[in-house]
């Protein structure tokens, strides 16, 4: 099929049926639309997205298991889609996403205020790693987590372990087992497992702070724990994208391609 300029790939979801099928029912009816993904909880569209990233996502944000702030969280800042939030939260919630110019959807939508949120969205810089600082501003907002200054101790590493406050309280996350980190805007996301923890430094303070024969720098936003990385796989325009385990592939830009060589060597 020959898509437009304009064309839209989108992935959805929403853990009511009826919910997502309204949403598709919406979309038929737009130009240039192709719904590639539906699905009922975050886990599902975090997959298939890494696996081939669409240009818009639209995500409820409860949902049982990871909540679309989870699968915002856990996708690479320099290769984000843009998104749409659909949310029964109230005007609190409204105030923190217009302030960090994130769209969304107060349930229950009609078909006109989901066409503006549509368009919003074809008009949104489609590589934009900003993006990603935006939300997690706005889901902090929601969330009522204080949005604290710099701190002397919330990027410290001592004994091989990094101190991340999130609030009053503050985790001891040991370096060794980071296997990737995104810059969000003032925040750096640090993927352990299958947990995120968010914490407040740049990405020229942490990487200073981290071991240079571990973690190398492949996009803007990008750092990975090359220990972490089972895979290596060619992509067009000199890129790469890098396995890690099965469940996390990350894109090396081509400006840091020779970060990973003893890699490809």
């Amino acid at each position: 099929m020959t898509r437009g300029l304009n064309s839209l790939t989108v992935m959805l979801a929403d853990d009511e049926p009826l919910a997502r099928d309204y949403l598709e029912e919406l979309l038929k009816g737009m130009p240039d639309i192709e719904v590639v993904g539906s699905f009922k909880n975050g886990g599902e569209i975090l997959k298939a997205c890494r696996a081939d990233p669409p240009k818009l996502l639209i995500l409820d944000i409860e949902m049982p298991g990871l909540t679309g702030f989870d699968v915002v969280k856990k996708l690479q800042a320099d290769d984000m889609p843009s998104i749409i939030f659909a949310t029964a939260y109230d005007n609190y919630a409204i105030d923190a996403f217009d302030l960090n110019a994130v769209d969304y959807l107060l349930k229950p939508f009609d078909s006109d205020r989901f066409a503006i949120a549509i368009e919003r969205a074809r008009t949104q810089p489609l590589a934009d790693a900003s993006l990603k600082g935006r939300l997690i501003s706005a889901s902090r907002q929601i969330q009522k987590i204080a949005d604290e200054p710099f701190s002397q101790t919330s990027d410290r590493v001592d004994a091989g372990r990094l101190a991340v406050r999130d609030g009053r309280e503050t985790e001891l996350v040991v370096v060794s087992d980071i296997d990737w980190v995104d810059a969000a805007g003032d925040y750096m996301c640090l993927h352990v497992g299958g947990k995120t923890h968010i914490m407040r430094s740049t990405m020229k303070e942490l990487l200073e702070k981290l071991p240079a024969d571990a973690f190398v720098r492949i996009h803007r936003s990008t750092i990975v724990n090359i220990h972490r990385v089972t895979s290596v796989s060619s992509l067009s325009k000199g890129e790469f994208r890098l396995q890690l385990g099965t469940e996390t592939s990350l894109k090396v830009s081509r400006n840091f391609r020779k970060s990973i060589a003893s890699l490809l060597n």
